[in-house]
């Protein structure tokens, strides 16, 4: 689950990445310009990596939320409950887990039945289904005999590789700018 604002900004901004790469490589086809395409790739590879990648996932017996550098899975039965000040913080026993692409909405102003005008949440679609998905759960769902399962973090390597070979292309095609 993703907010429909960053897949449409990875669209737009990854277009127009791919019409800069065209017209770099129609223009200069040389090594030179090569390496100057590396800075709107790596503009179109930050922009997965930060708003198109990162993801929250409901699966029947756990949350798992995908972010930039690491992935975290937990279980629902170990979920303490949820913070969603911000956006969406997992708490558990351990800690709290914030997502990355569930961010809060922030605050907007709205009238009152006295015509007063107040600051109030906005509060995030896609952070209400989680929250549904997790009051809808049965204690069957909830189960975990011999607590055996436990929240699992992993470093996401490839996102990280990917972009930092984009960052170091890009500074490849910064440095063969002309000057």
């Amino acid at each position: 689950m993703r907010t429909t604002s960053s897949t449409v900004l990875f669209v737009i901004v990854g277009g127009l990445c791919a019409l800069g790469v065209v017209s770099i490589a129609i223009g200069d086809f040389t090594l030179r310009g090569l390496a100057i395409a590396g800075i709107p790739i790596a503009v179109g590879v930050l922009v997965y990596v930060l708003y198109r990648y990162p993801r929250v996932e409901l699966h029947h017996r756990q949350l798992v939320l995908v972010n930039p550098l690491q992935t975290v899975t937990v279980p629902w039965n170990l979920v303490d409950g949820f913070d969603t000040h911000f956006g969406l913080g997992v708490r558990t026993h351990e800690k709290t887990f914030s997502s990355w692409p569930l961010a809060g909405k922030g605050k907007r102003w709205e009238k009152d039945e006295h015509d007063m005008r107040r600051l109030v949440d906005d509060p995030n679609p896609a952070v209400d289904t989680v929250l549904d998905r997790y009051a809808g759960l049965s204690d069957d769902d909830l189960a975990n005999p011999g607590g055996k399962r436990t929240i699992q973090r992993e470093w996401n390597l490839g996102i990280i590789v990917a972009g930092l070979l984009a960052l170091v292309w890009a500074v490849l095609g910064i440095a063969a700018l002309p000057s």
